[in-house]
């Protein structure tokens, strides 16, 4: 099975995603200029947000550089200022690095924190169970000699050679290792994540602004302490979510009602939260306008994003004709490929709701909250779930 979401968000101007020059970025798409967010800062703003942090607390792991530094601050406070103790702990963490990859010599001499060469996603548990295996090695009776064993050993120890079941946005969003970092377990993602684009053409606009002197009196200078500019856009953005369902609960250990729960949560931050790019300056958080959830026993994967192949023109505004095109495109490709979906639609305007149930397939149900979405998709997941549903076996790839 595979659950899609599939949501509108109209945003005020904004830069929430920028490249190396520091414009929104961009694509082109049905022959015209689009505004977009790469699937990567989208995944990062529902990672990291509070919104999810409340609903998955430990559940979320942590990426970084400095993993065996954080081990190291976690231990460091119960060795009481023995300087031997903690030299053997510095020793041990930096040989810690190698079971992650290799340990970066010259950024952790510069910052004198201990970072691995590449950056490593591990889960609060393993970092919890790696706490305990360096803290033991620390405390032990012979610690140079099991410093020396950690390079070998240190991994299946600690349980990095097999899949982890507690990191939700690992079991999503999947961990790549390297030739450096061969010693413990990728894991394949069960969730695809599009890059946004806007659903018609849009030009990127510049911010010329200054910072006036607040001291600087008019006979003095008339020029400002400050002058520079930034580029913005705004734009209604087509999101698109795809999810295997059976590799998910496979990446959590047969857990399916925890599956169904950890995803129904992420694609309730997706409709919720926005990319961080540039929001002191222009503060335009929007909600999802629209959500479309999809359930699906044929794994195969249907993005709507051709339903803006030729971008939405409109004088009144985008949101409104980027509904109707979202909807009947989906109704479109219901009927000419026999789609036996189970779906639900959720909008935000109630006009507009009345008037999109009358394009919809009979099939989709139609709620009145997000909240009722999502209730929706959890109780139909879980009654239409098949008995070997741990059985993913056409992963995404990793994040």
């Amino acid at each position: 099975m595979i659950a899609e979401l599939h949501s509108l968000t109209s945003h005020a101007p904004a830069n929430l995603n920028r490249d190396d020059m520091g414009r929104p970025k961009s694509a082109r798409f049905g022959g015209a200029d689009r505004a977009r967010i790469s699937s990567q800062a989208i995944k990062r703003s529902i990672r990291t947000s509070n919104y999810l942090s409340e609903r998955l607390g430990k559940k979320l792991s942590t990426r970084s550089r400095q993993i065996p530094h954080i081990i190291l601050e976690r231990i460091a406070p119960q060795l009481d200022g023995d300087t031997k103790k903690l030299k053997l702990l510095n020793e041990a963490c930096e040989a810690f690095a190698s079971v992650l990859g290799k340990l970066d010599s010259k950024r952790t001499k510069q910052t004198e924190k201990i970072h691995t060469s590449q950056i490593v996603f591990l889960t609060e548990g393993e970092i919890a169970r790696a706490v305990g295996y360096i803290s033991e090695i620390v405390n032990g009776e012979a610690p140079s000699k099991a410093i020396k064993k950690i390079a070998n050993e240190g991994a299946a120890a600690i349980g990095l050679n097999r899949v982890p079941a507690d990191g939700v946005d690992m079991a999503l969003f999947g961990r790549m290792t390297t030739d450096d970092a061969n010693t413990f377990t990728g894991v394949d993602a069960s969730m695809q994540v599009a890059h946004a684009i806007s659903t018609h053409a849009v030009m990127p606009e510049t911010d010329w602004f200054t910072a006036v002197d607040d001291f600087t009196s008019g006979d003095e200078e008339r020029g400002s302490g400050h002058i520079g500019e930034v580029e913005f856009n705004s734009a209604c953005f087509y999101k698109y979510f795809s999810c295997n369902l059976p590799l998910l609960i496979r990446n959590m250990s047969g857990a399916r009602s925890e599956a169904v729960e950890a995803l129904a949560s992420v694609l309730d931050a997706a409709c919720r939260v926005t990319p961080s790019g540039k929001q002191n300056t222009f503060a335009s958080h929007s909600m999802a306008d629209t959500a479309l959830v999809v359930l699906r026993d044929q794994r195969i994967p249907v993005s709507l994003a051709n339903a803006f192949e030729r971008p939405v023109s409109s004088e009144d505004g985008y949101l409104s004709s980027s509904r109707e095109r979202l909807v009947k495109h989906y109704s479109d490709l219901v009927g000419s490929y026999n789609l036996n979906d189970k779906a639900a639609l959720f909008c935000s305007d109630s006009e507009a709701r009345e008037e999109l149930k009358k394009i919809l397939p009979e099939h989709v149900t139609v709620v009145s909250s997000l909240g009722d979405l999502f209730s929706w998709m959890r109780t139909e997941a879980l009654k239409n779930l098949p008995a070997n549903s741990s059985n993913g076996s056409d992963a995404g790839g990793n994040a």
